[in-house]
Parts: structure tokens; sequence; C-alpha cells
């Protein structure tokens, strides 16, 4: 008996289909003076990479056009150079010992992440000048120097053992297996363990645990401090959801005076009209940061004094990214857990802040970067998609703040200053965006409602009238004008049929 429920059990687990997701945990470092210096060291093996990869691909592209344009016919051609890792990564090893002798110092996996990223960046060309990829234009890659961004990316083989010490406060990091360098060889043991601010026991006992697997690292300098980032692949069974939900829908207004406006408001998170205060990060350490600016322009180019002051520029700048990120971590989260549906404004944060109209001020475009609604947009959709949860986007060409809420009356013009709304036809006066967030809800609720009801049509068509026959579109006769409509009864699409 014992046996068939073991095997039935059994049979059930497997029947539940398993997904998985990624995602990123980003530890704060701690390392010694030697190990930071091991870690600069690191970065610029992987700056020397991604150099090396796109001088290789621009000689060679740059080779064809120029033969192309002398008339060489295409089979006498210089032959194609591929891209991918795949190509460039064996290419780099052929050549190593020659452009860098001194490649035995650092860890292969340096070399590898300036090659892998140099090849992403190529591709990312490729696709956006054959129209596939979407977005702005890229152009082609540009060499990095020692001011770009620091980082390298190591990836576990098996072969390090785990990636987290005893005591869950150190990350293990990889070393060369043929340093030839004393500096190294002397102090492996040192050097290998890179200590941590916060403690890992969390995500050690979710990797033991085989929840979580750990797919690469990234160490980068961001801030004025060093950090890894543990890239995670995290298994998912579906289970049903056990979240104490206090609405199942609400409406969202972002701004710049108020970060948020609800529709429904939360006790300890907004006030009695649904509205959250924007703590305007930046705005508070703007007199710190102009005077840092002074003092780096009267300091010589070069000097110590001035390489003092830019880390100090440097970690302010660090201080309000991790700050502004940990308000929106915990807004973000408080609301993916709240509300079963979030209808938001598809905002064009971009256009907003290039500043194409007179009334955008540099001081307006710095609030709006400053309050991070492309962050927090972020957030909540994967949030929301990890507890099962949607969130409804609304058109940014939808007239959130000109119309009533109340008797749907629209405004021709609102000035921005105007922050109370008063309707003309009914006479209601409220906020300004109290009205926008319930205008949001409303269009949330009729763009739900209309996928839901009209079938056999597409989710943007918003206006369209549910029919039981298929329509063929208007045709032109000869000498006639537009003929009219003609139905005929729909296909049978059943298989069964």
């Amino acid at each position: 008996m014992q046996t068939t429920d073991a095997s039935q059990l059994a049979s059930t687990v497997h029947q539940v289909e398993e997904t998985y997701r990624m995602r990123a945990v980003l530890v704060p470092l701690d390392p010694t003076p030697a190990q930071e210096q091991l870690l600069r060291s690191y970065c610029g093996a992987s700056r020397f990479a991604y150099n090396w990869t796109v001088a290789v691909a621009k000689s060679n592209w740059d080779a064809r056009i120029k033969e192309r344009r002398e008339g060489v016919d295409g089979a006498e051609l210089t032959k194609s150079l591929s891209w991918s890792s795949y190509s460039m990564i064996p290419l780099w090893n052929s050549v190593k010992d020659e452009i860098a002798p001194w490649h035995r110092d650092v860890t292969s996996h340096a070399f590898r992440s300036g090659v892998t990223n140099a090849s992403l960046a190529l591709k990312n060309f490729t696709e956006s000048r054959k129209g596939v990829r979407k977005g702005e234009p890229v152009g082609f890659p540009t060499f990095k120097n020692r001011h770009s961004r620091q980082s390298f990316t190591l990836i576990d083989f098996g072969r390090i053992g785990s990636w987290f010490s005893e005591d869950s406060r150190h990350v293990r990091l990889i070393l060369p297996h043929f340093a030839t360098e004393p500096r190294i060889t002397r102090r492996r043991e040192q050097l290998q363990w890179i200590h941590t601010t916060e403690s890992l026991r969390r995500l050690k006992k979710k990797v033991a645990s085989n929840e979580w697997t750990i797919q690469a690292v990234t160490i980068s300098y961001t801030g004025g401090r060093w950090r890894a980032s543990f890239l995670i692949r995290q298994y998912i069974i579906p289970s049903p959801s056990c979240i104490r939900l206090r609405e199942s829908l609400v409406g969202v207004d972002l701004g710049v005076k108020h970060l948020a406006t609800l529709t429904v408001p939360i006790p300890g998170v907004t006030d009695e009209h649904g509205q959250i205060k924007n703590p305007c990060h930046l705005d508070a350490e703007l007199t710190s940061l102009a005077k840092l600016d002074r003092q780096i322009s009267r300091c010589k180019k070069g000097s110590k004094n001035r390489a003092k002051l830019r880390l100090r520029h440097q970690r302010l700048h660090g201080r309000i990214a991790r700050t502004r990120n940990l308000h929106l971590n915990r807004l973000t989260t408080t609301l993916a857990g709240s509300f079963e549906t979030i209808v938001l404004e598809d905002l064009d944060v971009a256009g907003m802040v290039k500043g194409s109209k007179k009334n955008t001020t540099a001081a307006l475009r710095r609030s709006i970067l400053d309050a991070g609604w492309g962050e927090l947009r972020r957030q909540l959709a994967y949030k929301s998609e990890d507890r099962g949860h949607q969130v409804v986007l609304v058109s940014r060409l939808y007239p959130s703040s000109k119309r009533c809420s109340h008797c749907g009356e629209t405004k021709a013009k609102l000035a921005v200053s105007e922050r109370v709304f008063e309707c003309s036809k009914c006479g209601i006066s409220l906020d300004r965006d109290v009205n926008a967030a319930r205008n949001i809800r409303d269009e949330g609720i009729r763009l739900l409602t209309n996928e839901a009801t009209v079938a056999g049509h597409q989710s943007e068509t918003l206006n369209a009238v549910s029919r039981d026959r298929e329509t063929k579109p208007p045709w032109r006769g000869r000498g006639d004008r537009y003929q009219s409509r003609t139905t005929q009864p729909a296909r049978n699409l059943s298989p069964l049929a």
C-alpha cells in the first residue's frame, strides 16, 4: 500500500511542469587593498579583450567595404569574420601569447567576459542595422578606456567548489591557475575570499537546497564601491497564491510632486488621499554635489587630490542611487503584493526628459529622472508576474489629467501649474493627481472588459464589434464606388469538423 502511494505521489510530482526565471542578487563587497588591485587587473584584462575583439571586427569589416568600392568580385573578397563569441574566443586563444604575454597572471574568465561582451555589442549593431532590433539605432561599438565602467564576469564550470565560505561572509574569487607573479602565488589563501558587508546565509541556503542555481557572477565597480551580482536561475513550481490582497484593482498615477497617487489608500504607505510623497533623493544632495564639482574643477588633472575628490563624488552618487532603489523596492513590493491588478500609464520618460517642449525646464527634467518612473514600472512588472498578478498599461495618449473622473468632460488645455482640477460641467473640484488616478483606473477596467468580451479580436482592438461571421473588406469595382460590406457565414475551424 505504501509503494502505491509513493508511486502516485512521484507521478503527480512529475506531472507538475517546472518553470524557472532569471534573477540577480546584488552583494556589496569589502576587498582588501591587495584584492582591489587584483580586481582592477581583472577589469583591465576584460577591457583589453573587448577592445581587441572590436578592433579585429572593425578591421575585417573595413577591408571588405574598401574592396567592394574598388570593384573586387564577391569570390575574391576578404573572408568574412564571424562576430559570435563561439568564433572569437578560439581566435583570441590562438593569439593571446603574442599580444598579451601577461595573460597567465589573470584568470581566463576575465578575457572570456570581454570577448563575449564585445560579440554581444556587435550583434546588437548588426540587428539594429538590419531593422531586427527595436528601439533607437545602435552604432558600431567604440573602444573602452580606464574611465569606462569596470566589470568582469566569472562563470562556474563546476571546478571551483562553493562560491561561499563557511561563515557566509565571504565570496570566492577565481584566481589564475598558472600565475607567475609572486603577489598571487604567495598569498593565494588571502586573495581567494572577498569579505562582504552583508550575510549570504539565505543565498547559500537556497543554492544548497537546489532551489536556486548560480549561472554567473559579475563583479563591478559602481558608485565608488565594489559589488558582486549573482545571476540566479530560480526554479518555480506553479502553486495557488496565498497572498492576502487589499483590493483586486488599483489605479496608479505617477508624478513629480507626489511620486504615486493610488485610488486605494494604504495605511502607513500613503496618506488619506492615497498619495505618496516624492522623497527627492537627488535634490537633497544637490548642494553637496555642487560643492564637490567646484572643488574638482579647481584641482589639477592627474593629481592625488583630484582622484580623492572624484572618489567622494562617485560614492555620493552611489549613495543616492542606492537610497532611491531601496525606496522603490519597498514601494513596489507592497503594491505588487497588495493588489491583483495594477493599472499604470505608459509614460514616455525618454521623450519627456529630452526637453523638446518649451515648458519642460531643466529642473523638471532632473526631477523626472530623480523620481525613477521607469525603474518603478520595471520592478512592478516582474514582481507582479512572480506573484501571479498583472500590470495593465494605459496609452500615453489617454487624457487622464484633462478628463473629469465624475462626468467624463474633457478640458482643451490644462497647465502644469494647475494642481486642482475643476470641472465646468458638473462642478466637481479635486486634486489633479487624484482625478488622474481615477481616470487611469477606469480606463484599465475598460481595457480588461474589452479583452474579456470581444471574442475573435486582438487585445489592441479597443473599439471592435463582436460578430459571429467573417466580414469581407470593401472593394472597388470598375467604374463604381466602394461597394457595401458583404458577409458570409464563419468557417468551422474545429479540428473535429
